[in-house]
């Protein structure tokens, strides 16, 4: 009987070799990033750098979606009634023409105003740090035992000077840097055009970009899955565009409250204070302490009374903010607890900085809502529930 040779393919050992294949290549790639960390950390920044402004396209137009969406059903629908084509195509248009109205009002009445502030207070630094000495100077005549005398010391021979040689500092480099920021937006300023580019193409291709996404997912996984993934992602982008979209409207309304409230109660800088503060309530619960600080440390050198006043106006708008305006407008968009907040902040800061400090908290928000579904799942199918302590 004559042997048969003949190879016999078997799809279940070949489907085995795939994944086995793909495995150990994906391993080897890891095992060489982790090993030459610093060629593949220069790769990463080098990589970050060429797809940064299609990550700013993406963000400008993830950010205009619901202001497009606003003017399609309330502007172009009214005025292109027969022809639902061209509605989205005039939403763009309004919505981008908004955008750039906004961006020449802040260069051209915002900016130089933040600028002649920083300049007056960087002026003003010797003068204040004279007066103040003088006062130790009288303190020290006319002792009354309030500090001892070694703190006194300390405070007028260490602190004081230290403190306002770090001021004086800072805002003296406030000015060069200026500059070199501004030498640097003209050099970005190639990245931002093809950001803005991006952003326009992005926001026209919405649904075409929206029905290829579904495609993927359901030709890589099951239907049922499929499905059960893009209703995850559909909570995620409620989730992170609720907390960006209602903060940036919940935080323009506060730093206008502040402009107002400062204007009529006539304390200075109102233009440079209330921009602070408008920005970092971005920052939810830590935001508004982070800028009443600066405000209140600026308004101190010129006036005690007016830091008091202003520190008065800034706790009665943030428990406005906090009782009546933060609810109605945010609602529980994020639900995340003030320590997950204040671990999103740090670390957004520490490697993304400003703008990680403000898209921490939708993001690990995301993450935390995917890993209580993923929890709550996984009890479900061993059948386990758990009371919550109160």
């Amino acid at each position: 009987m004559a042997n048969n040779h003949k190879f016999e393919s078997n799809k279940k050992y070949f489907t085995i070799s795939i994944y086995t294949t793909v495995v150990i290549l994906i391993g080897c790639i890891i095992f060489r990033f982790v090993t030459q960390w610093s060629t593949t950390s220069k790769f990463i920044s080098q990589l970050w750098g060429i797809l940064f402004p299609f990550f700013m396209g993406f963000l400008i137009a993830y950010i205009l979606n619901p202001v497009v969406s606003f003017f399609q059903r309330n502007v172009s629908a009214r005025i292109l009634k027969s022809k639902p084509d061209k509605q989205r195509g005039l939403a763009i248009l309004i919505s981008y023409l908004v955008m750039v109205g906004c961006i020449i009002i802040c260069l051209r009445f915002i900016i130089p105003q933040l600028y002649d502030s920083i300049r007056e207070l960087s002026l003003m630094i010797p003068d204040i740090y004279n007066s103040i000495m003088s006062m130790f100077e009288q303190y020290r005549e006319n002792s009354t035992d309030i500090f001892p005398d070694q703190i006194a010391d300390m405070i007028e021979t260490k602190t004081l000077p230290k403190l306002f040689e770090l001021t004086n500092n800072l805002l003296t480099n406030i000015v060069p840097m200026l500059y070199e920021a501004s030498m640097s937006f003209a050099k970005g300023l190639f990245n931002l055009f093809i950001a803005f580019i991006v952003s326009i193409y992005m926001t026209i291709d919405k649904f075409i970009l929206k029905y290829a996404g579904k495609r993927i997912v359901l030709a890589i996984f099951n239907e049922n899955f499929s499905y059960r993934v893009l209703r995850t992602l559909k909570d995620c982008h409620n989730i992170f565009s609720g907390f960006i979209i209602g903060k940036s409207i919940d935080s323009l309304i506060i730093g206008l409250l502040a402009f107002v409230a400062m204007t009529i109660l006539k304390l200075p800088y109102t233009v440079l204070i209330s921009v602070i503060i408008g920005i970092t309530n971005m920052i939810p619960y830590f935001g508004p302490i982070i800028g009443a600080v600066p405000g209140a440390f600026i308004l101190f050198i010129v006036s005690p009374m007016k830091c008091l006043i202003f520190i008065i106006m800034v706790f009665v708008l943030q428990q406005f903010d906090g009782l009546i305006l933060g609810p109605k407008i945010l609602g529980e968009s994020t639900g995340v607890r003030p320590l997950l907040i204040l671990f999103s902040i740090t670390v957004g800061g520490a490697y993304f900085g400003p703008l990680g400090m403000f898209l921490g908290v939708p993001f690990f928000a995301t993450v935390q809502f995917l890993i209580k579904n993923w929890v709550d799942y996984r009890l479900y199918k061993k059948k386990i529930k758990i009371k919550k302590e109160e």
